[in-house]
């Protein structure tokens, strides 16, 4: 097994190379630094972009598996510059499903669900309401006929490892760090649901894939929570005061998810030392420690730094 894991040095990749460092799989990291001025994490490394069919293409042979985690992510980032979105999300997909043969473990997002009031399984209706889960979705699409599985993500928290860089632009690691830095938390509507995982069973969850027979479509969640809820949790680590106003809250997204699929094929545990309280707590430890200088700094975010690359004419 030889593993080539796009997009490796981002927020998920970090876990991921970690849990396949661990296992001792040979894997290595094609990226473009899109967020990173460099690569600390001592593995083998190739910078690039995977629009670059010529440079792709010569690497690719060399590989039994692709873990596909390099996309555009978020539903403000992808309108920044809606054909690098499409080249990226979907276009580079299309193609690695053509110039391909090998497993393909493939990151989509439970986005594509869009906005429903009912519990949501892998035959459900998609609903995707931005170019984000439009373009996941497509993807989907591409690999429906190839030895793959997709893991349908809920919103990802935690800490990933100590080189990647921490998203702050996430529901429970925003929140949480909103709590600690203004003491207080205003919650608009707070009845929208969503599913949630920590960045490390994701990471778990790729990594024992690899050597598997499961294709298809999985949802990967650890739990389902109203916003409210996920407040109420932050509120009790952080000692913070909830605020409900009566404005909704802008995204209209709201779905909950069925897991019994990965459940029931022992991918998905009953339990999980990661939970959304462990979540929390690690990053109320990581501001109240100062380790993070600045967590107003535009690279915490996807779309704010993604934006300010635009602007600077970087973000290509």
């Amino acid at each position: 097994m030889k593993v080539l894991v796009t997009g490796g040095s981002g927020y998920i990749g970090g876990a991921v190379t970690d849990a396949l460092f661990q296992r001792g799989i040979d894997f290595t990291v094609y990226d473009n630094l899109l967020y990173e001025q460099q690569y600390l994490k001592p593995v083998d490394f190739i910078q690039g972009d995977i629009r670059d069919r010529e440079k792709l293409g010569k690497i690719l042979p060399n590989f039994t598996h692709v873990i596909w985690l390099v996309a555009i992510v978020g539903d403000g980032a992808c309108q920044i510059d809606p054909p690098t979105t499409v080249a990226v999300n979907q276009d580079a997909v299309r193609w690695l499903s053509e110039n391909f043969d090998g497993r393909i473990i493939f990151l989509s997002t439970c986005s594509v669900y869009g906005q429903s009031d009912e519990w949501l399984d892998e035959s459900s209706e998609v609903k995707p309401l931005s170019l984000y889960a439009q373009t996941k979705l497509q993807a989907e699409k591409y690999l429906g006929n190839k030895n793959s599985i997709i893991f349908r993500l809920g919103t990802a928290y935690g800490l990933a490892d100590v080189h990647a860089r921490i998203r702050l632009d996430l529901a429970v690691n925003y929140m949480t760090m909103n709590a600690i830095k203004k003491g207080g938390l205003t919650v608009f509507g707070g009845e929208q649901w969503r599913p949630f995982i920590h960045v490390k069973d994701i990471a778990r969850c790729v990594a024992e894939s690899l050597d598997k027979d499961w294709t298809g479509i999985y949802n990967l969640a650890t739990s389902n929570l109203q916003i409210s809820e996920l407040a109420r949790m932050i509120a009790e680590e952080t000692g913070c005061q909830v605020t409900y106003a009566e404005r909704e809250f802008a995204d209209p997204r709201n779905y909950h998810v069925h897991t019994d699929k990965a459940r029931n094929i022992g991918l998905l545990k009953s339990t999980t030392p990661y939970d959304v309280p462990f979540g929390i707590g690690e990053i109320t430890r990581l501001v109240r420690s100062g380790r993070i200088k600045d967590v107003d700094q535009s690279v915490y975010s996807n779309e704010r730094h993604l934006s300010a690359q635009a602007q600077n004419g970087g973000f290509k």
